[in-house]
């Protein structure tokens, strides 16, 4: 049976109430608006609602971007970004193009995130939507004070709070407080903060609107902790919980969390500390938020290890290693899924009154996208910086013409630029560095001004920049660009292009070059990275290989190269001697002279056993509390017991070097062997272990020894 038109405007009307619904909810309870908006959104595709589906789409977006499913938010504003493109709903298409520039904030794409707030903000400023522009100019100001470029994020939040004043929207003006707020927490304004702060809270609460008092509450507990005032924090941060649970958002329960971890941590309340890292930990896995995993398993290790908990640190680091390599992954598919999507973007922009104007020049822009994605892929697929300057060399020329190219390198130890790659006319010239006092550097002011600079006729546009210009290498360059090369906010070099001919660049070639030199920081801030996590490896290693006390190996890596030793031993048919060593009356010295001294004397004895081996192929290690293990790989038993008899001789200068009375002695059980595949390795040491006793009831301080 057909619909009649009543069926269907009462259809209509329904999708219109649970999307205005599933807007209100947002702010409460995002579980719930998640529910009315898939609703919303079945019934408008069965009903063929097209633009009721785009602001389904949305709004489901909305509500992954809010619970951290950030690949599922991707999905459905490119869907509404498509359908309302399609029919020139610009209204939902803004809200669309907001959407994705606060996913890419959250997951640290801003280059992307700036593209999108930039669109939404023109067709917002064309068409009216003054709560909208708010909207963006609010979220470009969040971007600013992520980079900790505090006096331009306080210019975007007054602007948007200038504009919510103007149209009446009290909902954007208390987000505008909170986030004026933030900022001068940070700028460490703390009475100007709690004021802000207030008027959000007051707008929250009289209001009812959950998710934003979770973070008025967060904001205040962090204001309260700064102070000093920890009970209030607490307080604070207690209400901040009911109201993420109540609103279900568990981003922000996250960042609570870990909030109270700090305070417990500080207070030195090991165990609450720990527990609230946990349920943090716990809150993360829950809705897989890989974009913090890295900074908070880092956060966590470093609690571990100043707790001298090394097992746990070292796991932490592990998971940190492990959380950074995905996040890595992560960002170079939005990467690519992003430049993807662009390209199909500006297709559909085609039928606009811009884009049938400027046809010849999107054609171009097309190639060049195709251009620049292939360049970000080669230069984001290794981490190896000489394949990457070969990749940025062989293609920048199919984006504009660069007869001479240079990447600066900051060094911190210089405070110079230093350019290993400079190439002019296809010849790489000799590597120099630049000082940041050289005044003459369109290097060195973009890199220290964090600015795109492009010049068209360098004799005439230098006073602008330099106080005088000068040709660092080569011939003289009309035109040129200089892009900073920055990851997170962080400033690490200096990517610049130059033409002989005047005029050679345009705006459009900036815009490529900008996003190039993101390629690139990135690209480079990799290979750095795999650098430094290669030397983390290492750290970890050595952190899990060796004793935290005493600093020589442990138990761990002495089960690994006890069996080397005894396979190595066979294979060549050598002796092979094991000494059990343990440090007489222990017990005593602890109970005397307390824990410090008694551990003062196990790191002596161990010093002592590291640094007399008889060659560097000996083997000594922890075995645990007041024992120690000496491997001794082609030594005989009379050998052995000669070089057991050194030991304890040698010995006699530690009781020199320590507040104590009674000298420290060892006792050493021996054993040598001839190992064979009919040989056991744990009857070995058992019988070794079994000499070491007999030396204690011999009297201690003495020599026992077998062979197997």
């Amino acid at each position: 049976m057909p619909e009649t038109s009543d069926f269907l405007q009462n259809n209509l009307d329904a999708v219109e109430k649970l999307l205005e619904k599933a807007k209100d909810a947002e702010h409460k309870d995002t579980s719930e608006a998640l529910k009315l908006s898939l609703e919303a959104l079945s019934i408008a595709k069965k009903h063929h609602y097209i633009k009721q589906e785009a602001k389904a789409d949305m709004r489901i977006g909305r509500c992954h971007w809010i619970n951290g499913n950030f690949k599922e938010a991707i999905d459905f504003l490119s869907k509404s970004l498509k359908i309302s493109d399609k029919i020139n709903d610009a209204y939902t298409k803004v809200d669309a193009l907001i959407g994705l520039g606060n996913v890419y904030v959250t997951i640290e794409i801003l280059d992307q995130a700036i593209s999108q707030y930039m669109k939404a903000l023109t067709i917002s400023k064309d068409n009216g939507f003054g709560e909208l522009e708010s909207k963006i100019l609010n979220n470009i100001g969040t971007m600013h004070e992520d980079l900790k470029n505090y006096p331009v994020a306080l210019d975007y939040y007054q602007k948007s709070l200038d504009k919510t004043l103007e149209i009446e929207d009290t909902y954007g003006q208390a987000i505008a407080y909170l986030n004026i707020g933030n900022v001068y927490f940070s700028l460490n304004d703390m009475d100007k903060s709690e004021e802000n702060f207030h008027l959000a809270l007051n707008y929250g609460r009289e209001n009812d609107k959950s998710l934003l008092l979770a973070h008025c509450y967060y904001s205040l507990g962090r204001l309260h902790h700064k102070r000093g005032d920890v009970p209030l924090s607490k307080k604070y941060l207690e209400l901040g919980i009911e109201k993420a649970n109540e609103s279900k958002d568990l981003y922000i329960l996250f960042r609570i969390l870990s909030e109270y971890a700090d305070i417990y941590d500080q207070l030195k309340d090991y165990n609450q500390a720990h527990s609230f890292y946990q349920k943090a930990l716990d809150v993360a896995k829950q809705i897989g938020m890989d974009e913090l995993m890295p900074r908070f398993y880092e956060q966590v290790a470093h609690f571990y290890e100043k707790n001298n908990k090394l097992d746990l640190a070292y796991e932490s680091y592990k998971l940190y290693n492990q959380a950074y390599k995905i996040v890595e992954e992560n960002r170079r598919l939005e990467r690519i899924n992003s430049l993807e999507y662009q390209e199909k973007l500006k297709a559909s922009l085609e039928e606009t009154r811009i884009y049938r104007q400027l046809s010849n020049e999107l054609r171009k822009s097309y190639q060049q996208m195709h251009v620049l994605s292939n360049i970000g892929q080669a230069m984001t697929s290794t981490h190896q910086l000489d394949l990457i300057f070969e990749q940025l060399y062989e293609n920048v020329n199919l984006l504009m013409n660069a007869e001479s190219l240079g990447v600066g390198l900051f060094d911190e130890e210089s405070k110079a630029l230093r350019f290993d790659l400079f190439i002019e006319r296809g010849k790489l010239l000799d590597p120099f560095s630049l000082s940041l006092e050289n005044k003459k550097s369109w290097s060195v002011w973009s890199f220290l001004n964090k600015e795109v600079v492009k010049i068209n006729d360098i004799e005439k546009e230098y006073k602008r920049y330099i106080a005088a210009f000068a040709s660092t290498r080569g011939d003289l360059m009309h035109s040129a660009m200089y892009a900073p090369l920055m990851v997170e906010g962080e400033v690490i070099g200096v990517f610049s292009i130059q033409a002989k001919e005047k005029n050679a660049y345009t705006d459009t070639h900036q815009d490529l070059l900008t996003t190039l030199s993101s390629y690139l920081a990135i690209a480079i801030k990799n290979a750095t990275k795999t650098k430094q996590l290669a030397e983390l490896n290492q750290k970890l290693k050595i952190l899990s290989e060796n004793d935290g006390l005493t600093s020589i190996p442990n138990r761990r890596l002495y089960d690994d190269v006890f069996s080397k030793l005894w396979m190595k031993a066979i294979n060549q048919s050598e002796p092979l001697s094991i000494m059990m060593v343990d440090i007489d009356n222990f017990k005593d010295f602890n109970d005397h002279y307390g824990h410090l001294i008694g551990d003062e004397v196990i790191k002596k004895v161990a010093h002592l056993l590291n640094e007399h081996r008889r060659n560097e192929n000996d083997f000594v290690a922890r075995y645990g509390g007041d024992e120690f293990v000496i491997i001794l790989p082609n030594c005989d038993i009379d050998e052995a017991e000669v070089y057991a008899k050194e030991l304890q001789v040698k010995l006699a200068e530690i009781s020199d070097n320590l507040e104590v009375t009674e000298p420290v002695t060892i006792s050493i059980g021996l054993c040598t062997t001839q190992p064979n595949s009919k040989k056991s390795k744990d009857i070995f040491v058992s019988i070794a272990d079994n000499q070491l006793y007999i030396s204690k009831e011999n009297g201690k301080n003495c020599v026992s020894s077998s062979t197997y």
